[in-house]
């Protein structure tokens, strides 16, 4: 059943990503949690997400603007490094409603404030960012929101974005998968399950490309969004 349901969603997440162009963290992360410790979860989600960024990074390779993706990464990787360490010492179940108010944060973002405008970041603000979307990496394996406005506000053409944007957590999703191998987070039994969601996203995302025409994608990221705000309900309450 778990292998039946990590497929499913691994799929869904991977058509998501490839019809939006995002989204796959969250969708993993709607179910991953039912089986695993957040933690657990949260790496499994990163390290099958990999292979879609090394997708779009070999697809908009020439736009990549490598300088804006380094500037950063090691900020990023510092946090991710300490959240990480000590994800194991966190009151799991404290955990799981501070993810679950974070998964209705995230739903109520997407669906009213997400307007995907370039507007100049400040220092302080790109700070914030940074922070932040390192601290809900790390923990939830969820840190595009406000990395996606970040690159949005610092490059001049979608296809820069994407590709910039994919770099950037390309590099952190393998820092950080090996982070969680070298923490006892990931282990040899979970390797299956990986494996199984490696194949299921990248199914996923080449479904994308056959029937990206043919849905509305609109309706398709409300239902989305709508969905996570309720599993974020039955993690805060369950």
């Amino acid at each position: 059943m778990i292998y039946a349901v990590l497929v499913l969603t691994a799929l869904a997440a991977g058509l998501l990503q490839g019809i939006a162009g995002f989204g796959s963290g969250p969708v993993q992360m709607m179910t991953y949690t039912l089986y695993w410790p957040l933690p657990t979860a949260a790496a499994i989600s990163v390290c099958v997400s990999v292979p879609l960024n090394l997708s779009m990074v070999v697809t908009y390779r020439r736009e990549i603007r490598w300088r804006k993706v380094l500037l950063p990464i090691a900020p990023y990787m510092l946090v991710c490094s300490l959240a990480i360490s000590f994800a194991h010492f966190i009151d799991q179940a404290l955990m799981k409603r501070i993810f679950g108010g974070f998964l209705i944060a995230l739903s109520v973002y997407y669906l009213f404030f997400n307007r995907r405008e370039r507007k100049p970041l400040t220092p302080m603000q790109t700070a914030v960012y940074v922070v932040i979307s390192a601290l809900c990496d790390a923990f939830f394996g969820i840190g595009g929101p406000l990395m996606v406005l970040y690159f949005l506000n610092k490059t001049n053409s979608m296809r820069e974005y994407l590709g910039s944007a994919a770099a950037f957590f390309l590099i952190n999703g393998v820092y950080n998968t090996f982070l969680r191998l070298i923490n006892g987070i990931i282990a040899p039994q979970h390797l299956p399950a990986i494996g199984a969601g490696l194949l299921a996203i990248l199914a996923g995302v080449s479904l994308a490309r056959v029937i990206a025409g043919r849905v509305n994608e609109k309706t398709l990221k409300k239902f989305v969004y709508v969905m996570i705000g309720v599993t974020g309900l039955i993690n805060l309450f369950g």
